[in-house]
């Protein structure tokens, strides 16, 4: 009788170990866990740049399109929206440009020129700030985004698993109790 049992046992928590949807820790790349900064990419048959918006730093990253190497005495002029914004130099094809408190909406248009030495180009492109939450005040997706947090990572699907395979464990243990004390009498 104790083999039937064991084997009850081991099916319910072999259920418990199962992932639902979403939740199995297979071969699938880990994902960093946190906020994805908005970023634009811009590309031209000369250069490539990137963009990533941290805070209200606009970190912009230049590069030769040919090599990948980052570009070397640069000379970059922005506008954002329209509107010509500064830009700090860093390191050779890094550029830092503070966004400026006005005209700042759901996503801005881009122009970045490039020159180096006789070759010149304007990349173009769009960065969406939708996904940044403190550049807007009141911003209600990445409020409604926090409430869900607090929930817990798991659906109504796992917590019904879990509620049955605990009510299993509940009858099975309630089984052998009046099991033994039948054998007890």
């Amino acid at each position: 009788m104790k083999k039937p049992v064991t084997v009850l046992l081991l099916c319910a928590m072999h259920t418990l170990a199962l992932a639902g949807p979403g939740h199995d820790h297979g071969d699938e790349a880990s994902v960093a866990a946190g906020a994805v900064l908005p970023r634009v990419v811009m590309e031209s048959d000369l250069f490539e740049a990137v963009g990533v918006l941290n805070g209200r730093t606009l970190e912009i990253f230049v590069d030769h399109a040919a090599t990948n190497a980052p570009v070397q005495n640069a000379t970059l002029d922005l506008q954002l929206n329209g509107q010509k914004v500064p830009l700090e130099l860093h390191a050779e094809g890094e550029f830092d440009a503070v966004l400026p408190e006005s005209g700042l909406g759901e996503q801005l248009a881009v122009a970045l020129q490039v020159s180096v030495g006789d070759q010149s180009e304007v990349l173009t492109g769009t960065l969406l700030l939708a996904d940044q939450g403190h550049a807007h005040e009141g911003h209600e997706e990445h409020a409604d985004h926090a409430g869900h947090e607090e929930h817990g990572p798991h659906g109504v699907e796992y917590w019904v698993v879990v509620g049955a395979a605990a009510l299993l464990a509940l009858g099975l243990i309630a089984f052998f109790i009046k099991r033994r004390n039948k054998g007890v009498k």
